[in-house]
């Protein structure tokens, strides 16, 4: 169960299990040259150096390197980098083969149950858990914390319909928001269940429900991931050969790969400092305007420089104008959704190497007149130059593209959730599993508290749909007024 702690000076801790990534396929790593062991290769710049004795014309080879490794990694003595994370899970067998094939996680930070049985795919084992070990976890997080100059936000992965995802990433989530509160950002990268199919976890919906009121009342932002889109896109890859080293046994691998390839280029200004999006605070800012609308998809460029992932034998280039334009196909969408909607917010993301801006204005023009905006908002899309890594091979050097928006496509991924929840509630189904007892009245407690979250669950999606009129921020003024 993961995620990360960001700093004002760059620094992030990362509270990340990345269990299903070796090295060839974490770009955390890969963008900074670090082995698996936490090695770093020697860097060597790639400009141009050339000698002249008119001192106006001498260019010296670049001696230091443009990256920031302390973002996410700590340097130790042995001039090893550990990554600031923390690993917490009910059931050890992810977190081992995490530290199997990357022994640069640090051991101190890793938590994992005694009894190793896992949560039993249930959000009140994993939240009963956590609060009979909060103190261990915490004191986890503010061991790396102190390690940090300035720490001002936290990045937590985890999925919402398990047990321990949903259970001890829900009380995290209380946790750091009572001691932090609005002093430090808390954002999450949530995996979502499959909703158009069947699942082998019957209690699913009540446990998304119980997570989502937690993602809506502690945290600042959300970016979600669903099962349906990931399948669907890690299926185009390796029905176009884009994936050829994959299989069956590696499906959820496939899966992982597509968001920690999205996790890491999110922070690809601050690992990569420019004169935009220095900061986590100004990348989140942009793309959530109000605390109540928090919920953020994201989409993938075809060929980008996805670790393990290479073009197929017919692969044309992508130039910026291009790489824009992709972003917007609900092809490459990791939450997608195929029905009209509108759009609140778009930051797209195009890295790689002395980027031609005019393809880039190009690419904006055209794409401004494809997107639908609410009308409150301004109908502008806002560009990150991300700056492509020195360790990435010649073959590979490629442009890359991601998209953070935000949009009204949430309604449709919340509505379905409370369809399934009500499936289940209105014949009070499973209940057993989130009582100590069959008494009447504690089951009944429980369905209140459920039906608390569910409320919670449609003030967003009423949210969602109000933002799309044009009296929406009108209505927020009108109210303050009269408070």
């Amino acid at each position: 169960m993961p995620g990360y702690v960001q700093n004002k000076n760059n620094k992030i801790m990362e509270t990340n299990n990345q269990g299903n990534n070796n090295n060839s396929g974490w770009p955390l790593a890969l963008d900074h040259g670090i082995a698996p062991d936490g090695t770093p290769q020697p860097y060597v710049s790639d400009d141009v150096a050339f000698e002249s004795d008119n001192a106006e014309f001498s260019k010296k080879p670049q001696t230091q390197r443009p990256d920031v490794m302390d973002s996410f990694f700590t340097l130790s003595e042995q001039n090893k980098f550990t990554p600031r994370s923390i690993l917490i899970d009910l059931e050890p067998s992810v977190v081992n083969k995490a530290t199997s094939k990357l022994p640069m996680f640090n051991p101190r930070n890793i938590h994992l149950s005694e009894t190793g049985s896992g949560a039993a795919n249930n959000w009140q084992h994993g939240y009963v858990y956590g609060r009979n070990h909060e103190e261990e976890m915490m004191n986890l997080i503010d061991r790396e914390l102190d390690k940090c100059d300035n720490p001002s936000a936290f990045q937590l992965m985890h999925s919402v319909a398990g047990g321990t995802g949903s259970g001890v990433g829900s009380l995290l989530l209380e946790l750091l928001n009572d001691r932090y509160g609005s002093k430090k950002i808390v954002s999450t990268f949530s995996v979502f269940p499959s909703n158009d199919k069947t699942s082998d976890v019957v209690v699913q919906p009540y446990n998304t429900m119980l997570t989502l009121r937690r993602l809506i009342d502690f945290g600042d932002a959300t970016f979600v991931f669903d099962n349906d889109s990931l399948n669907a896109l890690g299926n185009a890859f390796i029905g176009s050969g884009l994936e050829r080293n994959l299989s069956s046994s590696t499906a959820f691998e496939s899966a992982n790969k597509l968001i920690a390839y999205v996790a890491a280029g999110i922070t690809n200004p601050l690992r990569f400092p420019s004169y935009m999006y220095s900061s986590y605070e100004s990348i989140i800012s942009t793309v959530v305007p109000t605390p109540e609308l928090k919920f953020l998809s994201t989409s993938i460029a075809p060929y980008s420089n996805i670790p393990n992932v290479v073009p197929n034998q017919n692969y044309v280039s992508l130039n910026e104008y291009d790489i824009i334009l992709e972003l917007l196909n609900d092809k490459y969408k990791l939450n997608s959704y195929k029905e009209p909607l509108k759009y609140i917010s778009v930051l797209d993301y195009v890295i790689g190497k002395n980027l031609n801006q005019k393809e880039i204005r190009r690419g904006i023009l055209k794409a401004q007149q494809r997107l639908s905006f609410v009308p409150w908002t301004p109908s502008s899309i806002s560009v990150v130059n991300g700056k492509q890594s020195a360790f990435t091979s010649q073959q590979e050097k490629r442009l890359s593209g991601i998209q953070v928006s935000n949009n009204t496509s949430i309604v449709h991924l919340l509505s379905k959730t409370v369809k399934q929840y009500d499936l289940l509630a209105k014949r009070a189904a499973y209940i057993n599993f989130y009582t100590t007892s069959n008494d009447a009245s504690e089951r009944q407690e429980v369905l209140d508290a459920f039906e608390e979250c569910k409320e919670t669950v449609r003030q967003t999606i009423d949210e969602y749909k109000a933002c799309s009129s044009d009296s929406y921020l009108g209505d927020d003024i009108i109210d303050e007024e009269m408070t």
